[in-house]
């Protein structure tokens, strides 16, 4: 167990964050977390005061991250690039656990998307079109660049509708 307090602070938030990424918003406890952290319930209290103020920061931190590594992913490459780099990212958060957190919080409202994301959102959808039209430009058949085009848009739909 760490000896400093911002130390403690670090890996009592590190297993917050991956506490949620198991168990989501409704298998987070104050328990859960001193478990994996490796310290007593009471230690996290007095670093975080409550286990709201624990999630809290451990919302921030996921929301912050990921959206950091999806904005650099999608910015990597222009185009049909930038869009596999943004799958694969999306893929890793899924196989790791973020996407259960992120989407756990935004049902709990603990992620503000109104503002924020905007430009993110932007991004993707032009990155998506640019790839679209790489991939007419390239010859890749009409009705394949179509069924790639709504299989995103129907795949983030599913997801959406699981929330």
């Amino acid at each position: 167990m760490p000896k400093d307090a911002t130390a403690t602070r670090s890996t009592i938030l590190t297993a917050a964050v991956q506490t949620l990424q198991r168990a989501g918003v409704e298998g987070f406890t104050l328990d859960a977390v001193a478990r994996r952290a490796g310290v007593v319930k009471g230690l996290i209290l007095y670093h975080y005061a409550s286990r709201g103020r624990l999630l809290r920061a451990a919302a921030s931190q996921i929301d912050a991250s990921r959206s950091a590594a999806l904005e650099r992913a999608l910015s990597s490459a222009p185009g049909a690039a930038g869009l596999e780099a943004c799958w694969q990212e999306l893929r890793r958060q899924s196989e790791d656990g973020t996407t259960r957190a992120w989407l756990s919080l935004c049902a709990a409202g603990l992620v503000d998307r109104s503002v924020k994301q905007v430009e993110f959102e932007d991004a993707a959808r032009d990155a998506i079109l640019d790839g679209c039209a790489i991939a007419l430009a390239t010859g890749v058949p009409p009705a394949d660049a179509r069924d790639a085009y709504d299989a995103l848009w129907l795949s983030l739909l599913e997801v959406t509708a699981k929330t």
